[in-house]
């Protein structure tokens, strides 16, 4: 046994130097260069690395919502302030004449008296005129002057209407002849005539005969005589007319002979 422990021992002995010799033998690195392995080594720790593409796509993503919300807010719209309308209305101050159009020229179709209300549909500034309901106006509607006339609610709000052309009158019409006679005396003929008036607002009438004017009657005249001298057959016709402004109009000719 003892034998076999002394072998044994001279092997281990070898085979422990041979690893001793294999065995590197660690450098001690001169102070300068351990300093610069050092900084070397933090540099490594503290620098960041390039952020993957994918790290920076996320980023972005995440912040362009909060960019969107800031700009909303910042631009929000402002509120918007509708004014209240009310019906515009006029009420009547003294009585006034609602016409067809806006002025004396137009006929009239309605007189109202104080403290009537009219809802108002339209104006006409350079008159002070205004266009209102009216269901006494086969139209619908009449003109009443705003100088009589008190305004509320929205009438600033109705829109400016252009007015009928005035009103042309037509000639007065011609009076009707109701009847006539004449009879013969000494060489004296004597005419009688009567008609219907069925002009209005006429000047007058005048009565012709034989082409010429022989008289001149006032306004709502209806009868005349006329006497008048002849000399063997001769004969006459006589027509009334009556006249005005806008015009004449003559009745049906009547001819006679002594």
């Amino acid at each position: 046994m003892n034998r076999r422990l002394k072998i044994s021992f001279p092997v281990l002995v070898l085979i422990v130097s041979i690893l001793a010799c294999n065995t590197p033998v660690e450098q001690v690195l001169p102070p300068n260069e351990i300093q610069t392995a050092a900084a070397l080594t933090l540099q490594v720790i503290f620098t960041p690395s390039a952020a993957p593409t994918k790290l920076t796509a996320t980023i972005t993503n995440t912040a362009q919502p909060l960019i969107t919300q800031t700009s909303t807010t910042v631009g929000s719209p402002e509120g918007t302030i509708t004014p209240t309308y009310s019906v515009p209305m006029l009420t009547v101050q003294q009585s006034t004449n609602c016409r067809t159009g806006p002025g004396e020229d137009y006929d009239v179709v309605f007189t109202y008296l104080t403290g009537k209300q009219l809802e108002i549909v339209g104006r006409y500034d350079p008159g002070n005129f205004w266009l209102v309901k009216s269901s006494e106006s086969p139209t619908g509607t009449c003109w009443l002057w705003g100088q009589y006339a008190e305004v509320a609610g929205s009438f600033w709000a109705v829109a400016s209407v252009t007015p009928p052309a005035t009103a042309t009158s037509a000639p007065p019409r011609g009076p009707g002849i109701v009847k006539w006679e004449f009879f013969c005396s000494g060489g004296t003929l004597t005419f009688n005539v009567t008609w219907a008036d069925n002009a209005k607002d006429e000047t007058g009438y005048r009565v012709f005969r034989n082409g010429e004017q022989a008289a001149e009657l006032p306004a709502d005249s209806t009868t005349y005589t006329d006497t008048f001298a002849v000399s063997g057959d001769q004969s006459l016709e006589y027509y009334i007319q009556v006249y005005s402004p806008f015009g004449t109009a003559n009745s049906s000719v009547m001819r006679m002979k002594c």
